[in-house]
C-alpha cells in the first residue's frame, strides 16, 4: 500500500491510500497539470529521510492568479536544502498543489480515503 499525500496553496492536506505507486496520469490529475517536475524535501511529520515532491513544471509560467506558494511544501523544501548544502535563488519558492508518496508500511491505514475513489 502507498500513502498519497496532497499538500494545496490553502494550506489543507489530502490524503489516500493506493494499492500501487500513482501512475504519471493519476499525478497529472491530482496536481491539475500537464507537465511534472520533482522536487526533494524534509518534513518529519512526513518521514525522517529525503522525499520526493511532485509538482506542476509550469506552476511558475502561469499568469499572476495561478501563482500560488505552497507555503508548506517551500519549507520542506529549504529544510531539505539547509541540511544537504544546497541552495536556491533568493526569495523562491515553490509553487502550486503538491504530491508525495510513500510505501506505507502499515497493514490496515488510518482513516484514509481510496485513491480509487477520487475522479482519476
Amino acid at each position: 500500500m502507498y500513502k498519497v499525500i496532497r499538500w494545496q496553496t490553502d494550506g489543507t492536506e489530502e490524503v489516500w491510500e493506493a494499492k500501487t505507486k500513482p501512475t504519471l496520469d493519476q499525478l497529472y490529475k491530482l496536481i491539475g497539470c500537464r507537465t511534472i517536475e520533482r522536487q526533494s524535501g524534509y518534513d518529519k511529520d512526513i518521514s525522517n529521510r529525503t522525499f520526493d515532491m511532485w509538482m506542476d513544471e509550469e506552476s511558475k509560467c502561469k499568469g499572476p492568479e495561478f501563482i500560488k506558494m505552497n507555503e508548506r511544501a517551500t519549507s520542506a523544501w529549504i529544510t531539505w536544502m539547509a541540511r544537504t548544502g544546497h541552495k536556491c535563488m533568493h526569495d523562491d519558492f515553490i509553487a502550486g498543489n503538491i504530491v508525495i508518496y510513500k510505501k506505507n508500511n502499515e497493514q490496515q491505514s488510518k482513516d484514509y480515503k481510496k485513491l480509487s475513489t477520487y475522479n482519476l
